[in-house]
């Protein structure tokens, strides 16, 4: 009997042995997979070392922000009554939103997409007219905050016909945001790929 007992206990260690071996090949199974996870994870937000991820999303804002200034440009330009002030935001959006998309193929580790030093040009002297027509858009906004009311050919038109100084300062505040977020995010980007083609 006691032999028996013996043997059985054996067997059941034997078995528990193996669980537990099982057990811990399983678990580094699982850290393998998630460090390989991991590491795919990181080739796709730093390609080489670009920052792709960050890059996207500052693409992204900087097309948001493109479309908002000619949304809000284009409003100005109905209530300054057709006047190119703060109209500026339709012209200047829209070479900030073509700027950014023609930098989108000029980023590294899209697959396909290739930049030769065409897109290049085009995406410098793109953003060159964009970076004008912005700055020359926050000089009249800045202006339209000082003297909303404008010059002194408003005071022949009609009260009702006149825009409202409140409403202009809201528009101005909104298109100096757009184009600050616009311009400080284009430094950004360039600046990031200054840096990672002087580490290349």
């Amino acid at each position: 009997m006691r032999r028996k007992l013996c043997k059985s206990k054996s067997l059941l260690c034997d078995d528990d042995m193996e669980e537990l071996n099982v057990a811990a090949l399983s678990q580094r199974k699982s850290r393998k997979e998630s460090a390989a996870h991991l590491t795919e994870r990181d080739d796709v937000i730093f390609f080489h070392g670009y920052p792709l991820v960050l890059m996207l999303r500052l693409r992204v804002l900087q097309i948001v922000c493109g479309i908002a200034a000619m949304v809000m440009g284009t409003v100005a330009f109905i209530e300054e009554r057709q006047k190119l002030n703060m109209g500026l935001g339709i012209p200047a959006g829209g070479i900030s939103v073509i700027a950014a998309a023609i930098s989108i193929h000029t980023m590294r580790g899209l697959g396909p997409v290739t930049s030769g030093a065409g897109v290049r040009a085009a995406a410098a002297c793109a953003w060159l007219a964009a970076a004008c027509f912005l700055l020359t858009l926050i000089v009249q906004c800045c202006k339209t905050i000082v003297d909303p009311t404008g010059p002194t050919e408003e005071e022949e038109l009609e009260e009702d016909l006149r825009p409202s100084p409140r409403d202009l300062i809201i528009i101005a505040s909104i298109q100096i945001v757009l184009s600050a977020a616009t311009l400080v995010s284009a430094a950004f980007c360039f600046r990031i790929d200054f840096w990672t083609r002087s580490q290349a």
